[in-house]
């Protein structure tokens, strides 16, 4: 809420009022209480927390969703009070709850809001990102290959999993790697990255009736991630890198250099829909085995314009190869959620020594990502929008930041209004908020 110091002088509580509008740089608006808007989202998981533990919750969400940095001082100075930024980390390091249930919740519940049904596929993905950091003495950092560059650095290494369904991308959960000389000294289970994500597919607690498809990269395409899948009768389709020895009529061939001779032979071009636009691949497929993975579908794919090609590996064999292809092109959307997190929801800008307070830092940039869908939803419900649509095209992050902000602001504003007795105070704050 706008914080008014009372004045002898009218014209001088007009001046603090015009002091504590919005500014990307300096002061920002502040919050005091829980949003109107919000409290349906926050509402489901309240039984979770302890009251202290629920304020500090609902208080650092709302706040990552409106700042432009998420590390504890920053976020403390946008909550309204005197609450100060140490209590906020002694919630994330001490307090009782489950931050994987709150966070699955928050999802399950976005999913009832999108009115899941039974014909339609709801897609889990999994993926990995690297945040850089330079302490030293922070729990559970150690050197991470970097992606993007190819070269090594000290940070974390996080694996994400998200939902998507009609168009919607869901937070499901962020687990911190600790590798194996870390692991002994925080008294916490070593698992490998493969080990951590069967894990998550296994316990994923997801409607019976849902059809669900696991989607990955070639990094999870192994015994481990395959056969957990295999146990929730789900089906997955992941990459396979061109040394995977791969066998068809008890003849063995490498996927390198057998599929490139197959879209040559065989291949044939089909316009497919991506997240966002139709591109035209050739394709062909074959069935075959793969190690320790048993009877497969291989889809050849490459896209036009370019050399490469990807071999997308399905243990569904009735499937239509141009559908393996086009949901498979949906793992970009964890892309897109990763980068959305990084650029605007403050996902490495933690500042943590603590391995429990880190991992509940990446939860909260989870359901702030879900608490802007929450609102994302609502405005498209607002705007007459179908609720049976198959794809629904929400707004982007910056622009559901925005619409955050200006909605604390007007709340705000008629806060003061309610309480304010100054005819003056009151023409100004009418001026603002029709501004």
């Amino acid at each position: 809420m706008v914080k008014i110091i009372k004045q002898k002088q009218p014209h001088q509580t007009i001046n603090i009022l015009n002091k504590t509008t919005y500014r990307k740089r300096g002061r920002m608006i502040t919050i005091g209480k829980m949003p109107e808007k919000l409290q349906s989202f926050f509402k489901p998981v309240k039984k979770h927390f302890a009251k202290p533990a629920y304020n500090h919750f609902w208080a650092l969400v709302t706040a990552i969703t409106i700042s432009h940095a998420a590390t504890i001082g920053r976020l403390a100075r946008t909550l309204r009070g005197s609450t100060h930024r140490t209590k906020h980390g002694e919630f994330l390091r001490h307090s009782d709850y489950d931050e994987s249930a709150v966070t699955e919740k928050i999802a399950l519940d976005t999913l009832r809001r999108l009115h899941i049904v039974k014909d339609q596929n709801i897609f889990l993905i999994i993926d990995e990102t690297q945040t850089l950091k330079r302490a030293k003495k922070m729990d559970a950092v150690g050197s991470v290959h970097l992606h993007s560059s190819g070269t090594y650095a000290t940070g974390h290494m996080i694996l994400k999993i998200c939902l998507y369904y009609r168009g919607v991308t869901i937070p499901w959960g962020s687990w911190l790697y600790v590798k194996r000389e870390h692991a002994h000294r925080l008294q916490i289970p070593f698992r490998t990255m493969t080990e951590i994500a069967a894990t998550a597919v296994r316990t994923a607690n997801l409607p019976q009736w849902c059809n669900v498809t696991v989607l990955f990269d070639s990094f999870y395409l192994c015994p481990k991630v395959v056969n957990a899948c295999k146990e929730r009768k789900w089906r997955y389709i992941g990459v396979a890198r061109a040394n995977r020895e791969f066998t068809v009529n008890s003849v063995k061939h490498k996927l390198g250099k057998y599929g490139r001779n197959v879209l040559r032979n065989n291949g044939c071009w089909h316009h497919i829909s991506g997240i966002r636009t139709t591109k035209t691949y050739c394709l062909s497929e074959r069935v075959g085995t793969l190690r320790k993975l048993g009877t497969v579908r291989i889809v050849f794919a490459r896209r036009k314009g370019e050399h490469e090609y990807r071999s997308l590996v399905t243990d569904d064999l009735r499937a239509n190869m141009k559908a393996i292809v086009a949901d498979y092109l949906k793992r970009w959307s964890i892309e897109l959620l990763i980068k959305d997190q990084k650029q605007h929801l403050g996902l490495g800008d933690y500042r943590l020594l603590r391995y429990r307070a880190v991992v509940r830092h990446l939860h909260l940039v989870d359901c702030a990502y879900a608490c802007l869908t929450h609102l994302g939803i609502r405005i498209q419900r607002a705007q007459g929008q179908r609720k049976n649509a198959k794809v629904l095209r929400l707004e982007p992050v910056s622009v559901l930041k925005d619409r955050m902000r200006r909605m604390i602001w007007k709340e705000n504003v008629q806060y003061v209004i309610k309480f304010s007795h100054e005819k003056k105070v009151i023409r100004r704050l009418e001026k603002l908020l029709a501004a």
